[in-house]
């Protein structure tokens, strides 16, 4: 459960509401998405395809995904149902098994299937394999998990509704900084994911006066982490040598496989002696609070990872947030609530248009972004190579309670403007 121990930080954003005019939006026909309309109830059905990751490295986001895109297809439904539109939403799900292969076969067989706006996928890697084939059949992709920089290509058929890992290399300086710690050692997953978020948290944190060593990578579906983390052992030794172990840090960049990282990290003489940082693809891991292995030597080293989003929910999305929650059974993370919203925002451009052509549809999609505010985090605003522009990272540590383990809010950053300085919060226990 996540856990909340302030009041409700003030907001700089308007109340958060879809204001939509009903009579203007639902006149027009959908986009090339839809399946047919059902001959005795007039209901025309805009089928959206969704990638997930609901087998492989990064299944614990694609669940936490797939559930919060269920309950918004139920609310959206609902609220065309309300005010007497015959439109509704469908989703078509694929699972991509974290494999950048099968996630091309996946969009390929949204082509066939003549749908013309997908979300997902749940990495980079797989982001980047699809890419091309997007934009050459004419498929929009909207990502509210990828985020290496590398893929912001101005003009291209891809969005993302989530910072690029700039944003999150910086704020993951100001928190190191904050902590104490003056030297890390990254343990990284090596695809392009891995290696950008290592580049960029290096050269930000070097800004913030600190050191990042060499660290060890590895393969993508590694089984045994035994090599691997005795390497990390032994560099993380050397570090403490030179910094002293309450200056030292690991930088854990990896998706699941934290949990067995951590369960062989418990084992060495050095990895239990200094603190442990993670990032947005270990962040909220149910794994690391179940109680055991993991979760204790989370707990130990004062696990702590950046999720995207705010610590608070904005005014009114208490209880759609919970209804996520119960029906998950854990704190959905903050990437989840951006597929949420990117439902509403889709389904919104689909019924305003009946155009087939990308470049009307991509501008539809890059209109609707920053003139609605979506439930959970308002207006989209988008730079020129279809990313959000602004940032906002909640940090949440593991922390034990009696016998059970719980993420914890812990600090805020934000980002509110491009060219602004951020805001930086800790947030007292």
């Amino acid at each position: 459960m996540f856990s909340r121990k302030v009041p409700r930080m003030k907001r700089s954003k308007s109340t958060i509401i879809l204001i939509i005019l009903a009579a203007v939006v639902f006149c027009c026909g959908c986009t090339g998405t839809d399946a047919p309309a059902d001959a005795q109830n007039g209901v025309q059905e805009n089928a959206v395809g969704v990638l997930l990751t609901l087998s492989g490295d990064y299944a614990d986001a694609g669940e936490s995904g797939q559930v919060a895109l269920e309950v918004a297809t139920v609310d959206i439904n609902d609220y065309f149902a309300s005010i007497g539109s015959d439109h509704r939403v469908r989703l078509v799900i694929k699972d991509t098994q974290t494999d950048p292969a099968i996630a091309l076969e996946k969009l390929q067989e949204f082509d066939k299937e003549d749908i013309k706006f997908v979300i997902g996928p749940g990495s980079s890697a797989e982001l980047e394999a699809i890419r091309a084939y997007a934009d050459e059949h004419g498929i929009i992709v909207i990502s509210p998990l990828s985020s290496a920089p590398s893929l912001a290509i101005a003009n291209d058929n891809v969005f993302r509704f989530v910072s690029p890992d700039t944003y999150q290399a910086d704020a993951m300086a100001y928190y190191l900084e904050e902590t104490g710690i003056t030297a890390i050692v990254p343990i990284s997953r090596d695809d392009i994911w891995g290696n950008e978020l290592r580049s960029l948290a290096a050269k930000a944190f070097e800004k913030h006066g600190g050191t990042v060593l060499d660290g060890v990578v590895y393969a993508p579906n590694t089984e045994d982490y035994t090599t691997v983390v005795a390497e990390l052992d032994r560099k993380v030794g050397q570090a403490i040598q030179t910094h002293g172990k309450k200056s030292v840090g690991v930088y854990a960049l990896t998706f699941d496989e934290a949990k067995a990282i951590m369960e062989a990290a418990s084992e060495t003489g050095n990895l239990t002696q200094v603190q442990w940082y993670g990032c947005d693809g270990n962040i909220l891991l149910s794994s690391l609070t179940t109680p055991g292995v993991a979760a204790r030597f989370a707990e130990q080293t004062k696990f702590t990872a950046p999720m995207f989003g705010d610590t608070y929910l904005n005014p009114g999305q208490e209880a759609t947030n919970l209804k996520i929650e119960d029906k998950l059974g854990r704190q959905p993370i903050g990437s989840s609530l951006v597929s949420y919203d990117t439902l509403w925002i889709v389904a919104m451009v689909c019924t305003q248009t009946d155009s087939k052509d990308v470049s009307e549809l991509k501008t539809a999609l890059v209109k609707m972004a920053k003139t609605v505010n979506a439930p959970f985090f308002g207006l989209v605003e988008l730079d020129a190579a279809g990313d959000r522009s602004t940032a906002h990272y909640s940090f949440l540590s593991v922390k034990k309670d009696g016998t059970a383990y719980q993420w914890v809010a812990v600090a805020q950053y934000d980002l509110w403007t491009q060219g602004q300085a951020p805001t930086f919060t800790l947030i007292p226990a």
